[in-house]
């Protein structure tokens, strides 16, 4: 296994490890235009400093019996096998709800779990720590206690703080770690702000996405098909420009009448347990 960096030529990379070959065909046909869009939001960010580090295994390392199979060969990428990756950016880039200078912000890390406990995400985290060094920092959402989509333990605390992350803040869950690396000085989060909601008779829902994450437009779309029947208004935000996540201090999540009700990507089920309650008051 090798770790390399990739270019805006390779992300077909990215593009295999997000909308990997394990998922339901529908939800890969559905995927594919948010993946069209995290392509093209990686090529400009790139432009700015944001690298992508892609853990690749040769085909050919590979024993027979799992070449073999159907979806390793749909994962391949010129004969090469993309295993987990990580993303980041200089903080003032970053499309979290956090303020800092003189640091990396990781946008995220993630493994396919047919290679999971294989120590990628370490190798991974290594790699950029490395590159962090000339930086003066790295720093990271993570999360505590709490799981994507209600059921996936993504980003957690945990892992970062084994290799020498401390907290700095917090928002309930969200919790902000740094790893000093000789520019002492440690970001900030921006906190969640409710806003005054019109009066009225229908339910509000501000659904928040942006384009470094394809899953949060899957999030918005089964947000607003499911909630026709009961008539609410969903107001979709795109948090790509920083000064939205600056004034409303969420990227992704839901708002339910003015009030943040989950500060992560979430499930519609989730969601529908907290419209249920509003409909109850």
């Amino acid at each position: 296994m090798k770790i390399r960096e990739i270019s805006t030529a390779e992300l077909d990379y990215v593009a295999r490890l997000c909308v990997d070959p394990w998922m339901p065909p529908t939800w890969r046909k559905a995927m594919a235009p948010a993946m069209d869009v995290r392509k093209e939001w990686l090529t400009a960010m790139m432009h700015k400093g944001l690298k992508v580090l892609v853990a690749i295994e040769k085909a050919e390392a590979l024993n027979p019996r799992s070449m073999r199979s159907r979806k390793i060969r749909e994962l391949m990428v010129n004969d090469e096998i993309p295993q987990g990756l990580i993303e980041y950016v200089p903080i003032e880039f970053a499309l979290e709800p956090v303020r800092g200078r003189n640091s990396l912000f990781i946008n995220c890390v993630w493994v396919l779990p047919r290679f999971w406990h294989k120590r990628i995400a370490e190798s991974l985290l290594t790699k950029f720590i490395a590159d962090a060094r000339a930086y003066g920092g790295a720093s990271v959402l993570a999360y505590e206690g709490d799981k994507w989509f209600g059921f996936f333990p993504y980003m957690p605390v945990s892992f970062f703080k084994k290799y020498g992350f401390r907290e700095v803040d917090r928002d309930q869950t969200r919790v902000l770690l740094h790893l000093d690396l000789s520019a002492c000085e440690p970001p900030e989060l921006i906190r969640s702000k409710a806003k005054v909601a019109a009066k009225g008779d229908r339910l509000v829902l501000d659904a928040f996405y942006n384009s470094q994450c394809p899953w949060s437009r899957w999030m918005v779309d089964k947000i607003k098909r499911h909630t026709k029947k009961y008539g609410a208004i969903v107001n979709e935000i795109n948090t790509d420009d920083r000064r939205v996540i600056e004034k409303r201090g969420i990227s992704r999540g839901v708002y339910i009448n003015g009030k943040p009700a989950i500060k992560r990507m979430a499930s519609w089920k989730e969601v529908d347990a907290i419209v249920q309650q509003e409909f109850q008051h």
